[in-house]
This record gives structure tokens, C-alpha cells and sequence, in this order.
């Protein structure tokens, strides 16, 4: 009977997991489309509809990133319309090209990351997650949802042990 219940609270734990990842996603996926520079915003263009690099959420839900750069949020845009087309290969190609000039931009690769785990390539994902993390500072969501990622990554790799170190991040971040 007590492996039943073990089984049960491992099962619950990995389910809460992917439905937070899965959160995170729909969060970050809300981003997909260019807003058009507000008026007045100066000479920096502003993009509503980016990601924050600190990863700020907005009211809807999605997160906010203002940018002064354009190629930057061209190049996150064509990714969100790959990763909606089910294309991440195409998609991880166009942010890491937006990372070649935003290389600190703790969202960007937050998203390098999610797109590693998509393909199914944890190293990568981790890497990536854990080198968001260092760049995230004090921004508890994207903490959390790099560490869902790292935990993730962990158990595809078959680290158990790293796993469970991963979920005492996640559980530190919730």
C-alpha cells in the first residue's frame, strides 16, 4: 500500500511539473506579434509585445520587454511565428541569432532553452537555463521557470539525483 501512495505523490509531483512548464509556455508564447513603436516613446523603439528582459509580466499575462533593439525583436517575432508553425528548430535558430546580440538577455535564453528541451537536446537546455538564471537576478518567475526547465532536462538525461536538487530550486521559487 505504501508504494502505491509513493507512486501516486510522484506521479502528482511530475504532473504539477509539466503543467507549471506548460504554464510558463502559454505565458511566454502570449509575446508572438510586434507591437507597432508607441508615439512619444522617444528614440528607443518600444515593442509591447516582446519579452521583458526582466521579465516583467503585464497585466495579460504575457511578458514585457522594451528593446532598443529592432533586429533583436524582428528576430524574436519570426521565432514565435516558427514556434506556432511547430517549427523550433527554425525558431531556436532565430533566437540564438537574437542571443548573438543580446548575449545577457536572461529571456532570450530562457527561451533558447525551452526550445533545447522541445528538441529534445537537454544539455543544451540546461545550459541555457542556468545561464538565464545567472542573468535573471532577482526576477522569481523566470527563476522558477528556468529551474522547471533544469529539472526537466535533468530527468531526460536520467540524473536523478540532479533532478531532485533541480525540484528543491523549483520548490524554493513557488
Amino acid at each position: 500500500m505504501r508504494s502505491n501512495a509513493i507512486l501516486t505523490h510522484a506521479m502528482l509531483r511530475r504532473l504539477v511539473t509539466l503543467v507549471v512548464v506548460a504554464a510558463c509556455a502559454v505565458v511566454l508564447s502570449a509575446c508572438t506579434s510586434l507591437a507597432a513603436p508607441k508615439p512619444n516613446a522617444g528614440t528607443a523603439e518600444r515593442y509591447t509585445q516582446q519579452p521583458a528582459e526582466d521579465g516583467s509580466l503585464v497585466s495579460d499575462g504575457s511578458i514585457r520587454h522594451d528593446t532598443t533593439n529592432a533586429r533583436v525583436a524582428e528576430l524574436w517575432g519570426k521565432a514565435e511565428r516558427s514556434r506556432f508553425e511547430q517549427n523550433e528548430t527554425a525558431a531556436s535558430a532565430y533566437i540564438l541569432q537574437a542571443i548573438e546580440l543580446q548575449p545577457q538577455n536572461s529571456v532570450l535564453l530562457s527561451r533558447a532553452a525551452e526550445l533545447q528541451l522541445t528538441l529534445r537536446k537537454p544539455v543544451l537546455a540546461e545550459s541555457y537555463a542556468a545561464k538565464s538564471n545567472v542573468f535573471a537576478e532577482s526576477n522569481r518567475t523566470l527563476l522558477l521557470r528556468n529551474w522547471l526547465i533544469i529539472e526537466h532536462a535533468r530527468e531526460m538525461r536520467g540524473d536523478s539525483l540532479g533532478q531532485r536538487t533541480a525540484h528543491r530550486k523549483v520548490q524554493q521559487f513557488q
